[in-house]
């Protein structure tokens, strides 16, 4: 099978630490064009890949017949535009996360490559850390029972990323877009995607005015179940943190790090594996795994991989999380 030849759009900090050196290291794809509107940034970070075609412009890079699929790299509110674009040039798409601004948005992004035979795939690298590979395979098995209650927390004191957060005037979205879109799918993945039938949300902004700094959102599945999640970059914390708790009737998990229990009569066992990463170390070695899966659900190879489709069913959350907010109650969905 001929490699796939896949086209980078952006070339950003998430582009040039992570993306094109990782992708130079997987076998089966090939980068053969990079776009990006500053020339001087285009030339110096094409030399250094050795990339043989530099578009200053989106279009042109869509019209080159060569390339098989698009990787975006641009600001998050940019996100759409280009997928629609690349969709309509019949390319396949990986999004950085998140994939779009609104529900709404990703429906149009699912539909569109429906309708066109074409893949449309999430960067969403925390499902590829190993501590929530094993506790996704932990919780399918039910070794953890069945699953009632989820608690995340994801503390930051800036956002991940220059996400023009403010760029949409009647769209100012925050922290909620960068950390806590990531708790939600994480949470929804490892349930397997139920039903979410309520929203509770409250923002605040302390530090910064125009979008949320901190989010506080209670969901509630079809069966009963509760998702509890806690997003900030505002909080007084002298460093990150991030947390995530799983109970269930036959067991509990927490990470990070990674911790797990299952009981066996009337006794709590540890799960456990005997060493653990750190979580610099699992948070880096995600992309790669990402990267990888995503060439090879490319090439044929089936695996559990962040579809547009799921995304829809996250974006759905997000949008019901700030319609709660604004409106200072709960939603039944």
């Amino acid at each position: 099978m001929d490699d796939i030849r896949l086209g980078v759009i952006g070339g950003g900090a998430i582009a040039q630490v992570i993306h094109l050196p990782l992708l130079k290291k997987i076998g089966g794809v090939q980068v053969v064009a990079l776009s990006e509107q500053d020339n001087e940034k285009l030339r110096t970070i094409g030399k250094h890949h050795a990339i043989p075609k530099l578009y200053p412009t989106t279009d042109q890079l869509l019209t080159d017949p060569d390339i098989d699929v698009v990787d975006i790299c641009t600001s998050t509110d940019s996100h759409f535009e280009i997928a629609l674009a690349a969709l309509n040039a019949g390319k396949n798409v990986l999004i950085e996360k998140p994939p779009t601004v609104t529900q709404k948005e990703c429906e149009t992004l699912a539909a569109l490559a429906e309708e066109k035979g074409k893949v449309v795939l999430a960067a969403m690298n925390n499902r590829f850390r190993s501590d929530f590979m094993m506790l996704k395979s932990y919780a399918s098995e039910k070794q953890l029972g069945e699953i009632f209650y989820i608690n995340a927390a994801w503390h930051k004191q800036e956002p991940s990323t220059k996400m023009h957060l403010g760029s949409r005037s009647q769209l100012r979205r925050g922290v909620m877009l960068d950390l806590g879109v990531v708790l939600i799918d994480l949470s929804l993945w490892i349930l397997d995607f139920p039903e979410i039938v309520g929203v509770n949300a409250a923002f605040f902004s302390r530090r910064y005015k125009d979008v949320e700094d901190t989010s506080l959102v209670t969901l509630r599945t079809k069966k009963g179940g509760m998702i509890r999640l806690d997003a900030s970059w505002g909080l007084q914390e002298p460093e990150e943190s991030f947390s995530f708790e799983v109970y269930g009737t036959n067991g509990t998990a927490t990470l990070s790090p990674l911790l797990l229990h299952h009981r066996v009569k009337d006794e709590l066992v540890s799960l456990t594996p005997v060493k653990n990463s750190r979580f610099e170390n699992v948070f880096k070695r995600s992309y790669e795994t990402e990267l990888t899966n995503f060439v090879r659900f490319l090439r044929g190879v089936k695996s559990d991989m962040p579809t547009i489709g799921q995304m829809c069913k996250v974006m759905s959350v997000v949008d019901a999380s700030y319609t709660s907010a604004k409106r200072g109650n709960a939603l039944r969905l």
